[in-house]
């Protein structure tokens, strides 16, 4: 029988790509002490999708880790409340189908345990025909190969409901060791199998006796119990070495199962004295919340301190015994929980508008921060005087934070204005070699108008190109003139590119011709290429439609939205004039079919 494995994909609630940020490859450990809730309930979710459904225990820890980080929770942070609450409602949810899964999986394990039981109380049945068949004279290498099949049989059954264990397993050893005791064995093959599990047993016995060395009383205890399974799946020594190795076996496994139940009970006591150590600390938040005078600032900030103490101490202390971990975990998250609530309360009905001053004052600080490197000192001058307005205007806040956060929101200032002071004497230099950029760039743009008015030059294309590297050398020019120059120089640019592309288009227009010419007679050929130029011609018109649709999506509020505007409208101009180009070759062409059809 199969047991169930993945739950259905359909009921688990994540995202696609937050599932993705918290997959944990199968070989490595997640360290759920440091995960966030969210990475918690991520990774549980990723769990459920895998193909094996995970043990309990491991699911349980995630949720002990999620109950956690509510002690961490700011309780002034609603927004990180919020998230946590979600959160949780995930994690109830995909709790909820792990259940589900679960039972189902514990529901084919039982059914499992009772058809293995089944199945080895019928084996056991067979071998006991076994000794039957030998008092009636059946050959014993027949009976051999008919226990081996029942041997291996059995150790295939490995799922087995554990108080039913003991018992088949001691019966099947029972008569496995009568079997190996039959007089009609053959000595050669009672011998070696003697031999080999006595050099088994040996081999056993030397890592026991190595258990001590392993300082881990957990998994040496494991360790333990994986070599009585190995010993009791190996059969009978000799009856010379018998009672030795058995004895010596027996002594071994006693010390380490004396060793286990010492380490489980100092483990136990400590769990008590935890959980003695966490009862006093749910009476100490009680009891502050029963008797402490939470009426001002002061008393409630002394008392934050004490919780925070309280809480710390809480983290140092281990594990309270299984019964009672969480039971008490919820008494202390609880009065945490409602001091906290109180504070809230107090803080919002004194203080609620004072904190939203200190807020907007806060939001100020930053604003004023993020200018104050600024070298555009003009626009940075007016901005901050709207700042000292705007906090002017929000009044006061408490004593406790006036004088920190003004110190903070006059640093800017200061920094600010200091920088435009010293950068005073430079300025005026820049906007002196900005005033020269200003001239050579003007002389630019009066060469270039001449260029326009008059005959289109042969090397128009060299001239636009040794221009363009006058205008990049020519450096800055004064802000309030920047822009104006710059849209001159664009406007002029695109009108001499504009005759460039038509005397172009008229010299290309003449070679095509002549090409055609080479054509004329060609019927079939003439169709060919008008065919050609006609998908040609349909290409470009669809690259101008998205060129064209782009041009109203374009967010021009910008100086990179304004640029990126002018590349694609040169652009654009361009595929017309390619369209016209094509559409002039094409006339060409039918004008060149009609006089060969008339020929």
């Amino acid at each position: 029988m199969e047991l169930p494995q993945t739950p259905d994909q359909a009921q688990l609630d994540l995202n696609a790509s937050a599932a993705q940020n918290a997959t944990t490859a199968p070989d490595q450990t997640p360290s759920y002490q440091t995960m966030s809730p969210q990475e918690l309930v991520d990774h549980l979710a990723v769990l459920l999708q895998q193909d094996e459904l995970p043990e309990r225990k491991l699911v349980d820890g995630i949720r002990v880790q999620f109950i956690r980080r509510r002690e961490r929770l700011d309780p002034n942070d609603k927004a990180q409340q919020e998230s946590f609450e979600v959160q949780e409602l995930r994690l109830e949810g995909l709790l909820s189908t792990f259940r589900e899964h679960d039972k189902k999986r514990q529901e084919a394990l039982e059914q499992l345990y009772a058809e293995n039981k089944e199945k080895k109380e019928q084996l056991l049945q067979r071998f006991e025909e076994l000794f039957k068949s030998n008092e009636e004279g059946a050959e014993f290498g027949s009976l051999y190969s008919t226990f081996t099949t029942i041997r291996d049989e059995w150790n295939a059954l490995v799922q087995l409901d554990p108080k039913d264990a003991s018992a088949l397993n001691r019966r099947f050893y029972e008569l496995r060791d009568q079997f190996y005791d039959l007089k009609a064995i053959n000595d050669d093959l009672r011998q070696l199998d003697f031999k080999k599990n006595l050099e088994a047993k040996q081999e056993i016995l030397a890592e026991l006796r190595q258990l001590d060395s392993i300082k881990d009383t957990i998994a040496a205890y494991r360790r333990l119990q994986e070599l009585t399974a190995q010993w009791h799946e190996l059969g009978p020594v000799s009856k010379e070495h018998r009672q030795e190795i058995n004895s010596e076996f027996k002594q071994l496994a006693t010390a380490q199962h004396k060793r286990h139940q010492e380490f489980h009970d100092q483990r136990k006591a400590t769990e008590e004295e935890n959980l003695q150590a966490k009862e006093r600390l749910c009476l100490q938040v009680e009891e502050m919340l029963a008797s402490a005078p939470l009426t001002s600032h002061a008393a409630f900030n002394k008392a934050v301190e004490q919780i925070k103490m309280m809480q710390e101490e809480w983290r140092k202390i281990g594990r309270a015994p299984r019964k009672d971990n969480e039971s008490i975990y919820q008494r202390f998250r609880a009065g945490i929980d409602a001091f906290f609530r109180r504070r809230n309360e107090f803080f919002k009905a004194n203080h609620e508008h004072a904190e939203e001053i200190l807020q907007k004052k806060r939001e100020l600080i930053e604003r004023a921060a993020a200018l104050k490197d600024s070298t555009d000192w003009d626009a940075t001058t007016t901005a901050f005087k709207a700042l000292q307005k705007e906090w002017q205007e929000l009044g006061a806040v408490s004593a406790k934070y006036s004088q920190k956060i003004w110190e903070e929101f006059r640093a800017s200032f200061d920094h600010f204005f200091e920088r435009k002071k010293k950068e005073a004497p430079r300025r005026d230099k820049a906007y002196s070699e900005a005033r020269k950029s200003l001239a050579v760039k003007r002389e630019i743009i009066k060469e270039l108008t001449a260029i326009n008015e008059g005959e289109v030059p042969e090397n128009l294309r060299d001239l636009l190109n040794s221009y363009n590297e006058r205008w990049k050398q020519a450096g800055f020019v004064p802000h309030k003139e920047r822009e104006a120059i710059n849209a001159a120089y664009r406007e002029l640019l695109d009108a001499l590119h504009g005759k460039l592309r038509r005397h172009r288009e008229e010299r290309r227009l003449s070679g095509y011709s002549a090409s055609l010419s080479n054509l004329e007679g060609k019927g079939a050929t003439l169709q060919s290429e008008h065919s050609r130029m006609q998908r040609h011609l349909d290409r470009l018109r669809s690259e101008l439609q998205t060129y064209e649709s782009n041009l109203t999506r374009l967010n021009i509020s910008s100086k990179s939205g304004s640029s990126l505007l002018s590349e694609v409208e040169r652009k654009r101009d361009a595929l017309v004039a390619d369209i016209h180009l094509t559409e002039q070759k094409i006339a060409l062409l039918i004008d060149k079919e009609k006089a060969t059809e008339e020929a």
